[in-house]
């Protein structure tokens, strides 16, 4: 999930995913405030589609969070 959240760190917005495992985990991200966006269907084959149009405040400090951790362990 959160390599899901450092990919949409560099992507354009807004990121679409719709495979099932992708939708899944956008919406465990919108769940936990992390995302801001969207579960719909989509218009072309009536699927399952998930919209995400930004990264919250709070994921934002959870990408830096996971950056600052990772930074340490390198200083060890």
């Amino acid at each position: 999930m959160l390599e899901l959240l450092r990919r949409m760190e560099r992507a354009n917005f807004p990121f679409r995913v719709a495979t099932p495992a992708l939708v899944a985990q956008v919406e465990a991200l919108l769940r936990a405030g992390l995302v801001e966006g969207g579960i719909g269907r989509s218009a072309a084959d009536a699927g399952t589609i998930a919209v995400v149009r930004r990264i919250s405040a709070l994921g934002r400090a959870r990408l830096a969070l996971t950056r600052d951790s990772a930074r340490g362990a390198l200083e060890w």
